[in-house]
């Protein structure tokens, strides 16, 4: 072969080298572009799935609930519970804030240009998101759990103002109970606004029954107004089945100890002993003491308002009622004191601590109707 030959055939041999090394450079350059923005979309789709995923919106929520509650200050919840339920806000807050911050990070890296450094900086931002968000999940189921506490705690203490305060006019405890109501299914921002309604329903009712005891003691004389209706309660409670006898006797063997029973728990209110209402002890009570009928009037003689079984919305808890069992004819024959009140919409439940029919709670209805017949009741206001 020619010398010219060779160097023609040496020439086209490193051109067509060339194009080759060339056109692998190209083609595997733009197969890598490929899969970095393959590598940078997937990325992404992975950041908008896991947005999709994490609770941010209902956690906002949750903490804007909570501070519209919190801020209400209300009294029908306990410290204990509220101190919780200002913990997980403020823990769930500094989260949702940590995790929006990683959001908006990684939302940034999401809108850069395809690159491989951005996409190493998407996936590392994207990691970053996984872990606020995961926290924020923790963060939202905790605090939802404490505000179940709050609420029930915020219902409780509303349905307890109901039986304390059952003597208050009848349209307040309502709206009470309605407000209550709009409470236990309240999330978000209208929590605060159903809590605040509630309170404001619960003075509402604390005072029109303080109106109403201002107005019946002012007619009343001769005995303490107000006293400690607790220990009252506490002390019937205690003797409903299990007599102080050493202390006061029995006087079930000469037609009931039912008034005695009742005048222990008066003067455990803080009632004094007077020339018509009195007990040295054992064998030693005036009538007042231990009689239905004579018990009777000497609350009337007091001034004491009282209440039959057709008007019941001004009972509360302390208050005496005297009873006449119809199958006995005309008469006074027991005498209980109210221990317990549950409110209805249809009208109070109330119940008496009882002595002769031994109990804690004897239902008032139950008693006129079932227990007897035709009876008929009055319940002094105690003032």
């Amino acid at each position: 072969m020619s010398r010219r030959r060779r160097r023609r055939l040496t020439i086209t041999t490193a051109v067509s080298l060339v194009t080759v090394i060339v056109f692998a450079v190209v083609v595997g350059g733009a197969s890598a572009r490929t899969r970095t923005a393959d590598s940078f979309a997937a990325a992404s789709a992975d950041l908008t799935q896991a947005v999709d995923q994490t609770p941010l919106s209902d956690l906002e929520s949750a903490v804007a609930g909570a501070e519209g509650a919190l801020a209400v200050g209300s009294d029908l919840a306990s410290a204990d519970v509220t101190a919780a339920y200002t913990e997980a806000h403020d823990e769930a807050a500094a989260t949702l804030t940590a995790a929006t911050g990683a959001l908006q990070a990684a939302q940034a890296a999401a809108s850069a240009s395809a690159s491989e450094s951005t996409t190493d900086d998407l996936l590392a931002r994207l990691d970053e998101f996984r872990t606020a968000a995961a926290d924020a999940q923790e963060q939202f189921d905790a605090l939802v759990a404490v505000r179940e506490q709050f609420t029930a705690d915020v219902i409780a203490g509303g349905e307890a103002v109901l039986g304390d305060y059952a003597d208050a006019e009848k349209s307040t405890e309502d709206a009470l109970h309605t407000a209550l109501q709009e409470v236990e299914g309240a999330t978000g921002a209208p929590l605060g606004d159903a809590v605040a309604q509630a309170t404001q329903a619960a003075a509402a009712v604390r005072s029109s029954a303080k109106d109403y005891r201002a107005e019946i003691a002012a007619q009343a004389s001769g005995q303490p107004t107000g006293g400690d209706v607790d220990a009252q309660i506490d002390y019937l409670l205690e003797y409903a089945t299990d007599y102080n006898t050493a202390e006061w006797g029995d006087y079930n063997s000469s037609g009931g100890d039912c008034v005695n029973f009742t005048s222990q728990g008066l003067l455990a209110r803080g009632w004094q002993m007077d020339g018509t209402w009195s007990s040295t002890g054992p064998g030693g009570a005036s009538k007042a003491w231990i009689l239905t009928p004579t018990m009777d009037e000497y609350l009337q003689s007091l001034g004491f308002v009282s209440h039959d079984q057709d008007d019941l919305d001004r009972v509360r808890v302390g208050d005496v009622g005297i009873f006449d069992w119809g199958e006995n004819g005309w008469g006074r024959d027991h005498t209980m004191t109210v221990s317990k009140i549950e409110y209805t919409t249809e009208g109070p439940v109330i119940y008496f601590a009882s002595h002769n029919s031994d109990g804690q709670y004897r239902e008032l209805m139950t008693a006129l109707y079932e227990e007897h017949s035709d009876s008929t009741v009055k319940i002094y206001s105690i003032p």
